[in-house]
């Protein structure tokens, strides 16, 4: 106990599965999208820095990280 409150009962084992497999999917598509062949189509340089903020900024990535 600590502060007054009673300590958590912590994660079931299916939230530690379903948090994991979020995890690797966030990490497979990480892998997807900063190793796809459009970014050999950019300058090294600050146009490349631009291009990827600006997907990073883009309304369908921001509708679905608020999802």
């Amino acid at each position: 106990m600590t502060a007054g409150r009673e300590d958590s009962p912590g994660y079931t084992p299916e939230q530690v599965a379903a948090e994991a497999q979020l995890w690797a999917r966030i990490r497979e598509l990480s892998i997807e999208v900063s190793t796809h062949p459009h970014w050999n189509t950019l300058e090294r340089g600050p146009e490349l820095v631009e291009a990827r903020t600006a997907l990073k900024h883009h309304a369908d990535v921001l509708a679905a990280v608020s999802e």
